[in-house]
C-alpha cells in the first residue's frame, strides 16, 4: 500500500488521497459481478471509516482510477487486482476551527466528538486560562474573569482549534494500552485511537458556543 495526500484547493478538513493497492482479492463468489462492482465493494469494506497511518481517515470512496491483473492462483480461485483509487480523507491543518459536542471530561482535559470521528482530545494545559477540574462534578470550570464560572457541561457544542493531529504507535498489549494516555491514543472506553486531533480552546469565540451567544 503506498498513497500521498493530494492538497486540496483550499484548507479544509477532507482531502482527496490517491491510494494504490498491490492485491485487491475478490472471493469467488463475488466474481460473478460486474469487475467494477465487485472492486468497489472489496475497496470500500478494506478502506472506509479507516485510518490509514499518516494519512488519516478514509471517510469515501471518490474514484476508481484503474484496475490491472485479474490474476486467478491454482487451487484458490479468487482473483487478484492491481487497483488505483482515490479515497475523500478527514485529515484537518493545524489552526483549523472545527465544530463537536464535548462528550467526556477528566482530570487530564477534555473529549470531543465531532459526530463521524470520535478522537479528538483537549489537554487541560490548552483550556481557556484559568480552568480548574471541579472533581464533584467532575466538570472543567472556567473561572471567567477571575470569578464567574463558566462551566463546560457534557454533550454541548464546542468549537475548537485544530493544534496538531497524530497517528499514535499501537500499543503491544492491554497492559501497555492501559499506562497510555489520551495523547499516546488512549480512549475513555478503554480502546486504542490510531489518529488523534490535539485541539485547544484557548482564545475568543472558542469553547461551548452558548458562552459567545447574544
Amino acid at each position: 500500500l503506498c498513497g500521498a495526500p493530494r492538497q486540496p484547493p483550499a484548507r479544509a478538513m477532507f482531502q482527496v488521497a490517491r491510494l494504490e493497492d498491490l492485491n485487491v482479492k475478490i472471493l469467488p463468489e463475488n466474481l460473478g459481478k460486474p469487475r467494477l462492482e465487485a472492486i468497489t465493494q472489496e475497496i470500500e469494506s478494506l478502506y472506509m471509516d479507516k485510518v490509514i497511518k499518516d494519512l488519516g481517515l478514509c471517510v469515501t470512496l471518490y474514484e476508481i482510477v484503474s484496475i490491472e491483473g485479474g490474476t486467478v492462483y491454482p487451487g484458490e480461485g479468487s482473483a487478484h487486482f492491481h487497483v488505483v483509487f482515490k479515497v475523500v480523507v478527514f485529515r484537518p491543518f493545524v489552526g483549523e476551527v472545527l465544530e463537536g459536542r464535548l462528550k467526556k471530561a477528566n482530570s487530564t482535559g477534555l473529549y470531543v466528538t465531532l459526530g463521524f470521528f470520535e478522537d479528538v482530545f483537549i489537554p487541560e494545559h490548552l483550556l481557556q486560562e484559568p480552568s480548574t477540574f471541579d472533581d464533584a462534578e467532575q466538570l472543567w470550570v472556567w473561572m471567567y474573569q477571575g470569578e464567574q464560572k463558566m462551566f463546560m457541561d457534557l454533550d454541548e457544542p464546542i468549537r475548537i482549534r485544530v493544534q496538531s493531529v497524530r497517528f499514535p504507535e499501537q500499543p503491544r498489549s492491554t497492559d501497555e494500552l492501559a499506562v497510555m494516555g489520551a495523547l499516546q491514543g488512549a480512549t475513555p472506553e478503554g480502546t486504542f485511537a490510531p489518529m488523534v486531533v490535539v485541539a485547544d480552546i484557548n482564545a475568543d469565540g472558542l469553547g461551548l458556543l452558548s458562552w459567545w451567544q447574544q
